[in-house]
C-alpha cells in the first residue's frame, strides 16, 4: 500500500501540549549557517540491550549504559506525518554537533495503519530509514505514538478515523485548539479507546507492528506509549477527579496491557510511558505503576500560563518562577512511590525572544537537572516558534542556552550535577559503585570554552587521568576506584583554582588545564596544582 499523501502543515506546531492543564488552568487563576562539522559520537556507551539501571546517593534512578555508567540523555523531538523526509541529515548533523544524543520521533497511527489491518509497510520503511539515518550521526532513537486531539477525526492528526467512536456527539474546534479536547465527540472517543476490548487489541497490534520491525536495530532506544493522553470527564466529575480516575482505571492498565505485548518480544528496549501534565498545576499524578524489565516514566514540563499566552490572542508570556518549584514537588511523587528512571519528554517555548525568557530557560534546566535524568526538547528545527536554531542553523537567543556542557555518562552514582552558565562551570560529583570506565563530559567546547577548559578533580594528583576527542567533542575523566566520593570541575581556562559540588566544599586538589585552540588530537592532563588536605 502505498503511503499515505494526506500531509498535515502543522507539522512544526507543538499540538501536543497538556491538554488536561490547559483546562484545569480554566477553574484556576492565570499567572502573569548551515551544518556544524562533527557529530556526537559513540562514547561507549555500548548495545542498548545492556542497558540498566543505577540509582544515585539521593534516591534517584538512571538508565546506566553498558559500563554501567549513570546516562544523562539530552536530545529533541521531531514531530512530523513525514519522518523520512523531516528528519534529515542536516537536522541531525546539526543536532548531535551541540551535543544531542538522541530523537523522539512522533508518528501517527493513522499513517501507520490508515485503513482496518492494513499495516502501511511504506510507513514502517520510513522509521527505519530514520534509524539508519540518526545511527550515522550517533543519535539513537525513541518512537513516539503522537496524538492531538485524538487524531484525524476531529481535524488533527494521531488515531486514525477508522477507530474513533464518537457516540454522534457534537465537535466544534475551538480558537485555541486546547479547548477541543472538551468538546463531547472527543470525549467519547478516549472513553473508548481505554474501553472497548476490541479497539484495545487494535492498539496493541498497531504497536506490534512498529516494534517487531524496528526491534533488532542497534540504534533503538524504545517506545513511548502514547503521547499526552486525555479521557473523558464522566457526570458528577471536576477534571482534578476525572484525571486521577483516568489516570488509574484507564491509563495504568492501557500502559500495562502495551508494556506485557511489547515485552513479550523485546526486552531489551524501554518502554516510556506518560501521565496527563497536571503536575505542571502543582498536583500529582495517580498512575499506578506499570511492570516491565525496562520501564521509565515519561512526563512533559510545560507552564500552562505561558502555553495559554502562546495559544491566545493577545496572550502575555511571562516567568512565574513559582512554577518549578510546584512541578518538581508534584513530579517526583511518582518516581519517589515508583523508583524508576524519569526522562521529561517535551519541554520548551514558542517565544524565546519574549522577556525573561533567558531566566526560564535557566531555571527550566536547572530544574530538570535536580529532578530527573535527562530531556528531549520540543522541537529541533531551523527558524521561529520552538525551534532552537536560526534559519541559518545558529542557536537563537536564550532558547540556545540549551546547549551546554553536561556529563554523558557518569562513572559511578551520581549525586549531583550542575551547570552554572554565569561562570560556565560544571560540577559533577558521585560515589563509587559498579560502573567501569571513565566520567564522559560533552564540552560544547568551541561556544563555551573558546579560549580553553580547567578540569580539576578531588582526587589526588597523578591518581586520575583525562583525554579530549576533537572529532566528537568529548572529554573523558578516569577517577581512581576508591570506594568514596569523586567530585569534578569543568570551568574556564584562567579560573581560580577550587572545585566545589556545593558552595560551601572544600577547594579541589587538582587542575588540568587545556589549550584553547580545538585541537587535532587530545592534550596530555597536566596537573598544575594540588590540595592533599581536601576530603570531600
Amino acid at each position: 500500500m502505498a503511503t499515505t499523501t494526506n500531509r498535515s502543515t502543522r507539522r512544526f506546531r507543538r499540538r501536543g501540549i497538556a491538554a488536561l492543564s490547559a483546562m484545569a488552568a480554566l477553574a484556576l487563576p492565570l499567572g502573569p549557517s548551515g551544518t556544524p562539522a562533527g557529530a556526537a559520537g559513540d562514547d561507549g556507551a555500548g548495545p542498548v540491550a545492556e542497558w540498566g539501571t543505577v540509582t544515585g546517593t539521593d534516591g534517584r534512578v538512571y538508565i546506566s549504559d553498558s559500563s554501567g555508567r549513570a546516562q544523562i540523555l539530552r536530545g529533541f523531538n521531531m514531530k512530523t506525518d513525514d519522518p523520512a523526509n523531516d528528519v534529515t541529515d542536516a537536522i541531525l548533523a546539526n543536532a548531535a554537533a551541540r551535543g544531542m544524543d538522541h530523537i523522539r520521533v512522533a508518528f501517527y497511527w493513522q499513517y501507520l495503519e490508515p485503513e482496518k489491518d492494513q499495516i502501511d509497510e511504506a510507513f514502517l520503511d520510513q522509521l527505519e530509514t530514520v534509524l539508519d539515518r540518526a545511527q550515522k550521526h550517533g543519535i539513537r532513537v525513541i518512537f513516539d505514538m503522537h496524538q492531538d486531539v485524538y487524531g484525524e477525526a476531529f481535524g488533527s492528526e494521531g488515531i486514525p478515523t477508522w477507530a474513533t467512536r464518537d457516540d454522534g456527539l457534537p465537535f466544534e474546534a475551538q480558537d485555541n485548539w486546547l479547548l477541543s479536547y472538551m468538546q463531547p465527540a472527543v470525549q467519547a472517543a478516549f472513553e473508548h479507546l481505554y474501553e472497548d476490548p476490541d479497539l484495545r487489541q487494535e492498539q496493541i497490534d498497531a504497536w506490534m507492528a512498529v516494534v517487531n520491525r524496528v526491534k533488532d536495530h542497534p540504534n533503538l532506544i524504545g517506545y513511548d506509549l502514547m503521547n499526552e493522553p486525555f479521557g473523558k470527564i464522566r457526570e458528577g466529575e471536576d477534571i482534578f477527579t476525572a484525571a486521577a480516575r483516568v489516570e488509574s482505571e484507564q491509563l495504568t492498565p492501557m500502559y500495562q496491557r502495551l508494556t506485557d505485548a511489547i515485552s513479550a518480544v523485546d526486552s531489551d528496549h524501554w518502554v516510556f510511558i506518560e501521565p496527563p501534565n497536571l503536575a505542571s498545576l502543582g498536583i500529582a499524578t495517580s498512575l499506578g505503576q506499570v511492570h516491565g524489565p525496562k520501564v521509565a516514566f515519561y512526563p512533559h514540563m510545560y507552564d500552562p500560563d505561558i502555553e495559554m499566552a502562546t495559544y491566545s490572542e493577545g496572550g502575555k508570556v511571562q516567568i512565574n518562577p513559582e512554577f518549578f518549584t510546584k512541578w518538581a514537588d508534584a513530579i517526583t511523587t511518582y518516581t519517589d512511590k515508583y523508583p524508576m528512571p524519569m526522562l521529561v519528554g517535551e519541554w520548551g517555548i514558542a517565544s524565546p525572544e519574549k522577556p525573561g525568557m533567558d531566566a526560564f530557560v535557566d531555571l527550566a534546566l536547572k530544574t530538570l537537572e535536580e529532578t530527573t535524568s535527562g530531556w528531549s526538547h520540543f522541537q529541533m528545527c531551523w527558524g521561529g516558534g520552538y525551534c532552537p536554531f536560526d534559519s541559518a542553523g545558529n542557536a537563537r537567543p536564550n532558547i540556545g542556552r540549551i546547549f551546554q556542557p553536561y556529563p554523558r555518562g557518569i562513572a559511578g552514582r551520581p549525586e549531583m550535577s550542575r551547570w552554572d552558565p554565569n561562570t560556565r562551570t560544571l560540577r559533577i560529583s558521585f560515589t563509587d559503585g559498579s560502573a567501569q570506565g571513565p566520567t564522559s563530559i560533552y564540552l560544547d567546547r568551541e561556544a563555551t570554552y573558546p579560549n580553553g577548559y580547567v578540569v580539576e578533580t578531588s582526587d589526588a594528583n597523578g591518581s586520575w587521568t583525562q583525554a579530549y576527542d576533537a572529532d566528537t567533542d568529548m572529554l573523558s575523566v578516569d577517577t581512581p576506584d576508591t570506594g568514596g566520593r569523586h567530585v569534578i570541575c569543568v570551568k574556564p581556562q584562567g579560573s581560580a583554582p577550587g572545585c566545589t559540588a556545593e558552595p560551601t566544599a572544600p577547594p579541589s586538589s587538582t587542575t588540568t588545564t587545556t589549550p584553547g585552540s580545538r585541537p587535532n588530537t587530545a592534550p596530555p592532563a597536566r596537573p598544575v596544582s594540588s590540595n592533599p588536605s581536601y576530603t570531600g
